[in-house]
């Protein structure tokens, strides 16, 4: 890939010429992209709903936070074929894109400033789809990747395409595992037609919890039948629920490290097995905090954050994005365009407490 320095990527885009985005001669193969991903966060209700401008303005102070901190994975949620404060990306019956429209302008922006950071890796996903999942529209989701992979066909292979977030239906309940292997396979060929070395993201058929990929991927026949090296599986972690779920009871759970671990050893059982050694991505996790208390002073969920990473996803080789919407399960504050607490230095492994005990009355 050319990388153009900002001000040169600035200039071009003001005298209306178009940076090229040449892929590099070596695509990373999806466990050499998991290595060198790491630790990283989301882009939590931005591009996926109404809660955040979707622009690069709003975007780029969060990404370059975190970039500073040493995270090189942002995970970009985007809702295509539903409503976001007005319009639609992609037609929700045929799933082809709007080529004009303003929000995949800025989406493109944001993609663009996110690959121009060396080494940072780029997940994008098609997220609240509700419609497309409770008809099992498995020609709209082909169709849909068919035009993702066109449009951002020519960006470096830092750019990873996960198909399709926690696919359940109305009420919560679980898609038919083969519905999502179909609409999953049908849409991997798509993206196959157009890049063979574009790494492609698979996961479970309900909240993409690390029980459901056995049920959901009972073989690799959908999605290179076990001999591709471009493919990955996520899962989402927020165990227990009744911890880090939002809107929860207090803080003062006394989870363990076997909270953490199990969910991770799942999915490590699965990828070994029949995943035939498939690398693993933590899509999602964290703590609701923010929709109980208004301030993150609670010493138990510090060290939630403390052991995530460092004592458990780290040393099992599976990289993380934290989720970070701004509002509930925030880390970075919009509204001052910096980290809202140390819960960022957490998941580094050691962060300030208030005081010295676990359970501190902030936890309350």
């Amino acid at each position: 890939m050319r990388l153009f320095p900002l001000p040169v990527l600035l200039i071009l885009l003001v005298i209306g010429a178009t940076p090229t985005f040449a892929a590099q001669a070596s695509p990373p193969t999806a466990r050499a992209a998991a290595d060198a991903m790491g630790k990283g966060f989301n882009l939590g209700q931005m591009f996926d709903n109404s809660q955040h401008p979707t622009t690069l303005a709003e975007a780029k102070p969060k990404i370059d936070a975190y970039y500073a901190r040493g995270f090189r994975v942002v995970r970009i949620p985007v809702t295509w074929t539903e409503d976001v404060d007005g319009s639609t990306l992609a037609d929700p019956q045929t799933g082809r894109i709007d080529q004009n429209a303003p929000r995949l302008k800025e989406l493109m922006a944001v993609v663009d400033y996110a690959l121009a950071q060396p080494g940072l890796y780029v997940v994008l996903n098609a997220h609240h789809e509700k419609r497309l999942k409770q008809d099992g529209r498995a020609d709209v989701l082909e169709q849909l990747w068919t035009d993702i992979a066109d449009v951002f066909g020519d960006r470096d292979h830092r750019l990873i395409f996960e198909i399709l977030n926690e696919p359940h239906l109305e009420g919560g309940t679980a898609m038919a595992p083969e519905t999502v292997r179909e609409m999953s396979g049908r849409a991997y060929q798509r993206i196959r037609a157009r890049d063979a070395k574009r790494i492609v993201v698979i996961g479970g058929n309900q909240w993409f919890g690390a029980d459901e990929m056995a049920r959901t991927w009972p073989d690799l026949k959908a999605v290179g039948d076990g001999q591709d090296p471009y493919v990955m599986a996520t899962f989402h972690h927020y165990n227990p629920w009744t911890f880090a779920g939002d809107n929860q009871g207090d803080y003062a759970d006394p989870w363990t490290d076997d909270d953490i671990r199990k969910p991770m050893q799942t999915m490590a059982d699965w990828a070994s097995t029949v995943g035939r050694g498939m690398p693993v991505f933590i899509g999602e996790w964290g703590v609701g905090w923010h929709s109980k208390l208004a301030s993150m002073n609670c010493n138990n969920v510090r060290l939630w954050y403390a052991r995530f990473q460092t004592a458990h996803a780290a040393p099992m080789h599976m990289p993380t994005a934290v989720w970070d919407d701004g509002g509930w399960f925030q880390l970075f504050d919009h509204a001052r365009n910096r980290f809202g607490g140390n819960l960022v230095d957490c998941i580094g492994g050691e962060c300030a407490w208030s005081g010295t005990e676990r359970f501190n009355p902030d936890c309350y």
